[in-house]
């Protein structure tokens, strides 16, 4: 058995049509990214943010291993909140993510 190669790819169809992943982290079981990206968004309307969390394969075709929705209305202007996302509550496996909502 080997460990994944994971990365996760971030979109928020409200801000871009483009989706953007961190770096992968080879042989990891427990990956960490310390990347940051910011959207500009309009909060007159509903922002979603997708996370998707998956396993770089060389070989193959890349392997999705979870997807998890934040819906960014949750967040206050200049606070920063860190969310952890259940991605499989047998093995113990979550994404932690922080997010900070900010003016410019």
């Amino acid at each position: 058995v080997t460990l994944s190669d994971c990365y996760v790819t971030l979109w928020l169809p409200t801000a871009s049509t483009e989706k953007v992943r961190t770096r992968t982290i080879k042989n990891s079981k427990n990956p960490v990214w310390n990347e940051a990206f910011c959207y500009k968004i309009d909060r007159r309307i509903k922002n979603v943010l997708e996370l998707k969390v998956c396993d770089e394969d060389t070989m193959s075709r890349d392997d999705e291993l979870c997807t998890v929705l934040f819906d960014i209305d949750k967040l206050t202007v200049g606070r920063t909140v860190r969310v952890k996302f259940q991605l499989n509550p047998q093995a113990r496996e979550e994404l932690e993510v922080e997010f900070t909502l900010q003016n410019t």
